[in-house]
């Protein structure tokens, strides 16, 4: 409608301006160049207005004439592109799916297309990872290096390259490249920390986690659990050194920034006992069971007690460990123990009820085994117990929050997949009951198999036992 109005705005114009020349008749004499034209006034601006209308065509077919190659050239080539795209896409299909034949096929053509540009690199490098081709793929991240678009995504896959290989030293020189390039990004930081860590570089290690605690790239709790396990590694070392000193305040800090930590709560104690001062660490012994009871805390709690003290004492110093926790699993294992050592079977039986109930794992049937054992009174037998710690859900133990390999003990990287400060005590993957109890649940990933599964197997019914 407002392009129709324009329309006749401007045919009334011209109409205007053709009655306004009617109106006022006159002639024009032109005298160039040994022409002589007389003509009239309208005549005259009619024949300028076709020559404008006529200069404005040619221009327009000119103008045309110089732009049509470069539209076409721009049509194709964004046709190109969009065939090239097509074909990177369906080319990481083809990688998602290790169709390694069909990736090979379309990472060729997205090359083609898309003029060998560096994203088509790492789909090159991908291709080549699915083909089982180690050597190609570790060249084309090299390559990817050399061009400062992608140089980040090179660097990351010849870390893990390198990881794969077991090449820690490799991996840390690529680590710290990409670091000069992105250090905000947390996977580059948390693998130098996991690096630095496995190479005993803990200062460097602990200087990066405060650093990027500070910038705010690491949450609070976050950091403070890394800069615990970090310390706790550098106390262990100052033991061994001999360093008393240096590890007794390694281990004192890592207690404060993180009281649930076990490993580093034990080493305290043991430093602290070292030098004569067995009651305080009961004290930190007894505070960190109240935060995260834990068995290896028994342990170090009973190697306070005198060399001689009889299995009574024991019980009753474990007594004292775990009134704060009283109805917690861990306590009772622990109670369910020092009750055994001290024949209590009474007390024992008590404990081992409870725990069939909340947590029937299969140290509570070991337990039950050895009870049917020695107590004479008891009319079960040991087989039936241990039959059913056979089929029973697999003990707490160390592990890792990333990969789900089991540890046999604590340390602040994890020996399967690298990772920095994620092993916890917990329940080990339903997988891990199935195979075997064994701690290398890495070596299953290995072989092929899963770690997430969750198979029930069926439990025979249980004994009858006296209370």
């Amino acid at each position: 409608m407002f392009r129709f109005l324009i329309y006749v705005v401007e045919v009334a114009i011209v109409v205007a301006v053709a009655v306004w020349l009617a109106d006022r008749p006159g002639a024009v004499s032109l005298d160039w160049q040994g022409w002589h034209v007389e003509t009239s006034v309208g005549i005259l601006a009619l024949s300028v207005f076709v020559l404008v209308v006529v200069s404005a065509g040619l221009f327009a077919v000119w103008r045309w004439l110089r732009r049509r190659p470069r539209e076409w050239s721009v049509r194709r080539q964004l046709s190109r592109q969009e065939a090239g795209l097509r074909a990177l896409s369906d080319g990481l299909v083809a990688i998602a799916s290790g169709d390694a034949d069909n990736a090979r096929k379309h990472t060729r053509r997205a090359g083609t297309l898309l003029d060998h540009a560096p994203v088509t690199l790492l789909l090159e490098a991908q291709t080549a990872q699915i083909a089982g081709d180690e050597a190609a793929a570790r060249a084309t991240f090299e390559r990817m290096t050399q061009n400062t678009e992608t140089e980040f995504l090179g660097l990351r896959g010849l870390i893990t390259d390198a990881l794969r290989e077991g090449d820690d030293a490799r991996a840390l020189a690529y680590a710290k490249r990409a670091y000069a390039l992105k250090p905000r990004t947390p996977w580059v930081v948390d693998s130098m920390v996991s690096l630095l860590s496995r190479a005993g570089d803990w200062r460097e290690a602990q200087r990066l986690i405060e650093e990027s605690q500070k910038s705010k790239r690491t949450s609070t709790a976050q950091a403070r659990r890394q800069q615990a396990a970090l310390l706790t590694e550098r106390a262990r070392a100052a033991r061994r050194d001999g360093q008393a000193a240096d590890a007794y305040a390694q281990a004192r800090k890592a207690n404060e920034l993180d009281p649930a930590l076990v490993p580093a709560a034990g080493l305290l104690a043991q430093l602290v006992a070292d030098d004569g001062r067995a009651r305080r660490a009961r004290k930190f012994v007894e505070k960190t069971w109240a935060a995260a009871p834990h068995p290896s805390l028994r342990d170090v709690y009973l190697g306070l007690l005198e060399p001689d003290a009889a299995p009574l004492d024991a019980y009753k110093a474990v007594e004292t460990l775990v009134r704060s926790t009283p109805e917690h699993p861990e306590s009772r294992l622990a109670m369910a123990r020092a009750a055994l050592d001290a024949n209590l079977w009474g007390e024992a039986r008590r404990q081992l009820d409870e725990l069939q109930l909340v947590a029937p794992t299969a140290d509570v049937y070991r337990l039950r085994a050895r009870l049917a054992d020695e107590d004479v009174e008891d009319v079960t037998t040991p087989a039936q117990w241990l039959e059913l710690a056979a089929n029973a859900e697999s003990d707490r133990a160390w592990v890792c929050g990333d990969c789900g390999t089991v540890a046999d003990d604590w340390s602040a990287v994890c020996g399967h997949c690298g990772a920095f400060a994620t092993l916890g005590w917990s329940q080990p993957p339903r997988i891990h009951r199935a195979i075997g109890t064994g701690p290398n649940v890495g070596g299953l990933e290995a072989a092929g198999v899963s770690i997430t599964g969750d198979a029930e197997t069926v439990a025979p019914e249980e004994p009858n036992s006296r209370t």
